[in-house]
Order: C-alpha cells, then structure tokens, then sequence
C-alpha cells in the first residue's frame, strides 16, 4: 500500500511538465533553477505532485512570459490543422482558446497559428489531399473561432473603420481577421464582408462617418475594382488601406493608426 501511494504521489518530467502547462525543456530549466523540486532516479527525474504549486507561485505575467517564449508553433499548427480536416471543431476550440488564456493577443493568434494553418490546408486542396468540402468547414470553423475571441477594447474608439473585400473577391476569412485585429487595437469596426461593390463600401463610409476603409485582397485578378472601390472611396474622402502581398496583422494595425485620425 505504502508502495502504491508513493507512486502515485511523484511524476515524471514530462507528466509534470504537461500539468504544469509549460513545455518539457521549460520544466527542465525551473528543475536546474531549484525553482521546481524533483530529484535524480537513474536517468529520469521525479518531480513530487505536491512541488507543482510552488514552481507556479510567481507573478502571473512572468510565467506567461515564459509560456510565450516557449512555444512550438509547428507543433500547435499540426494539431490545429488535423482538428480543422477533421472537423473537430472541439478540439480546435480548445487549442486556440488555450493559447488565448495563456496570454496569446488575437493577432499573435492569427499570425503564429491560424494563418499558416489556413494556408497549410489551402495547399492541401491544391495537391488534392485536402476536399474542397473539408477546406469550406475548416475555413467555417475558423470564421467561428475568431467571431469567438473577437472583443472590442475598453474606452473610447481609434476611429471607425469599414472592412471589405472589393468585388470579384469571395474570400471572407482574410476580412473577419482585419476586423478582428483592428478591434482588438481599438477600432469600432464594420464588416461589411467579401464581394461588395465600390458604390455599396462609399456610401455605407459616407453614411456612418467611418475614418479608414480597408480592402482584403486575396484574388489577383480583382485589380479593375479594387481601383474603382478605392477611387470610390477616396471621393468621400476617406483614408483606403488596400491589402497587399506579404503584409501582416501589425502591419495592418500600424498603417491604419498612421492613416487613421490624429
């Protein structure tokens, strides 16, 4: 009885380091530190289950800080991607809502895990790996997940700003993560969604008094009408940040503080 209890009460490394939520090489580091206490079995260490409060007691900012930089993001893409084929919509809840808890902003979100996803799954449609059934729920569950984490930030508005793709262009998810990031940074935002026509994007910006208008662009040959909705838009005398290849979420946030109002 005795041996059973004293088993029960150790855990190896990697046990521990699972409950403590941080990863192996991080539990590893605190045991070398003496912040997590555990002791030498041959070529394992074990960690008593009662020295888990300890090594969690500091400031909660610094241990998310360390969670932080230690992530894996190919890791949390490979999972997040199986989820999102499978539609297992569950599981790729509790990925991202994890990392979110954990201190992860939105935009950290949709840069680190959820993009390259996406575009992981998009190529594996182009290869024929992926169904373009399995590529719409994906892109579905992702619309869903964002919509989730999506909260607009205390206090008074950057500006508002209307998000859009211009016509021709039937990609939604590129929009929803704009708003989203533009929200998160402080903007009251619109979204007014994919494949909207010049005349529709200048005279909801006219009627609403929005500051910024942003054009997501994700179909090259869309060229004619991204130029016509952005000379729409400048005829109100709106501020027109158009999408381009490469450009990220900071890029997005920093561009639209510049063109913003002062």
């Amino acid at each position: 009885m005795n041996t059973l209890l004293l088993v029960a009460e150790f855990l190896d490394l990697a046990e521990a380091a699972d409950e403590l939520g941080v990863h192996y090489q991080t539990a590893y580091r605190w045991v070398r530190e003496g912040r997590l206490t555990a002791e030498r079995v041959g070529r394992r260490w074990r960690v008593p289950r009662s020295a888990l409060a300890d090594a969690t007691a500091e400031p909660p900012a610094v241990r998310v800080r360390e969670i932080r930089a230690t992530r894996h993001w190919p890791r949390l893409q490979a999972s997040l991607q199986t989820a999102l084929i499978e539609g297992d919509e569950l599981r790729a809840r509790a990925v991202v809502g994890r990392l979110h808890r954990e201190g992860e902003t939105l935009r950290s979100l949709v840069t680190n895990l959820i993009a390259p996803t996406m575009a992981a799954v998009g190529q594996g449609w182009r290869e024929g790996q992926v169904t373009i059934a399995q590529e719409h729920r994906a892109t579905a569950i992702v619309e869903r997940l964002l919509a989730s984490l999506d909260t607009a930030r205390p206090g008074r508005p950057r500006g508002r700003a209307v998000v859009a793709s211009p016509s021709g262009d039937q990609h939604g998810l590129p929009v929803a993560m704009a708003a989203a990031a533009l929200r998160e940074d402080g903007w009251a935002v619109d979204i007014l969604g994919r494949d909207v026509p010049a005349e529709t994007l200048a005279e909801h910006a006219r009627t609403t008094g929005a500051d910024l208008a942003v054009l997501t662009v994700t179909n090259p040959e869309v060229g004619d009408a991204v130029d016509h909705a952005v000379d729409a838009l400048r005829a109100v005398s709106l501020a027109v940040l158009v999408g381009r290849p490469g450009a990220t979420l900071d890029d997005l946030v920093n561009d639209a503080r510049t063109a913003g109002p002062a």
